[in-house]
């Protein structure tokens, strides 16, 4: 190990060779000389063969002649010092390696550096809200938390072919997917992931709006409300989805136009009577109940009567409902992947992030 080890020094300190050689041209070839021993006895190894040359005793000897002389008692635990010292510098190289190779990959495939907490990862340039998820940390479970790390490795190699696929919205659509505006077979299909709390998915909806995009595709979405460790990232997010959920599956229309796509707008678009867009005040100020009482009022306000709101009111808190939802986030988790909201499949490919439509 400690000509791996060497080499491995050997080589960063090369990386500085050109600079050294000005200034003191036989040290830089002294280095030189010693990274050409190493990586012979590191060939040699590699392909499980005993190193012949005397490079490893020239290190050690080299690190304890000073020692040898003055303190000879501790020249054999200083020797083990090294070889452990050689193979932690060894075991943190492979280590640093698979990282830089996993958060280069993951980066290319979901777009974040970590897939597991994407709000984590400095390199993301996509606007989004990430979908983080909640692991141990190494101290407080080593095993789980390395057994996560090559977990999380293999899903990126299993998604790289995803990277080059080609996406297909219908491939992926809810049961009784609403549209935003009138079906039209003619058009493609387009299918966007939502959480009605999230401040980029506003800013898609808005950003879709004032495009064409709504008038060459069938816009369809997925509500997705984004869990945290304590429940959900958004809060009344989970309530305001199992409204939409219920709507649909009543399949309630008012003006030609699907009920839930008109909750949307007054969330997304809309301010209360304080002039607080109701996106805001959902998140931050309402209670659970008057959350449901502002969603019930809207309904009313639409046109429906107080049985059909009882109705739908009830159809929230039910288990059909409930497996809706449960399929809808094995949809996302688990066919789509995805990683961050709000996310886009149209036109063959998949866009995490705020809306880039035309």
């Amino acid at each position: 190990m400690v000509c791996i080890a060497a080499f491995i020094i050997l080589a960063f300190m090369s990386l500085s060779l050109p600079i050294v050689r000005l200034f003191n041209k036989p040290v830089a070839d002294r280095i030189w000389q010693s990274l050409k021993k190493a990586w012979y006895c590191v060939a040699r190894r590699a392909t499980l063969r005993k190193c012949d040359s005397n490079f490893k005793d020239d290190v050690k000897h080299s690190l304890l002649k000073k020692v040898i002389i003055k303190h000879p008692k501790m020249v054999k635990p200083l020797s083990t010092a090294i070889e452990v010292t050689s193979v932690l510098i060894v075991i943190i190289t492979i280590w640093s390696l698979l990282v830089v190779v996993r958060s280069g990959l993951s980066l290319y495939v979901y777009g974040t550096c970590d897939i597991a907490a994407p709000s984590s990862c400095s390199l993301n340039t996509a606007e989004a809200c990430s979908i983080d998820e909640a692991r141990p940390t190494f101290w407080q479970s080593p095993i789980a938390s390395i057994g996560y790390w090559f977990s999380d490795f293999g899903e990126v190699i299993a998604g790289l072919p995803n990277r080059i696929k080609h996406w297909d919205a219908n491939d992926y659509l809810p049961n009784n997917p609403t549209f935003y505006a009138k079906y039209d077979k003619s058009k493609p299909m387009a299918l966007e992931i939502l959480d009605p709390g999230c401040i980029i998915c506003q800013r898609s909806y808005l950003s879709y709006k004032r495009s064409h995009f709504i008038n060459t595709h069938n816009l369809t979405y997925i509500a997705y409300p984004i869990k945290s460790e304590s429940g959900f990232k958004f809060k009344n997010s989970y309530l305001i989805v199992t409204y939409l959920q219920a709507i649909r599956d009543a399949k309630l229309q008012n003006n030609g136009r699907a009920t839930d796509w008109q909750i949307l707008d007054k969330i997304f678009i809309d301010k209360n009577a304080q002039n607080i867009p109701y996106q805001t005040a959902f998140n931050n100020s309402y209670s659970a109940t008057q959350a449901e009482t502002i969603l019930q009022n809207w309904l009313k306000d639409f046109g429906f009567s107080s049985d059909q709101v009882n109705i739908i009111t009830i159809a929230t808190k039910s288990q059909k409902v409930k497996d809706e939802l449960a399929a809808n986030r094995n949809i996302v988790d688990n066919k789509i992947r995805a990683k961050r909201i709000p996310t886009f499949i149209y036109d063959g490919h998949k866009q995490e992030g705020l809306f880039k439509g035309e």
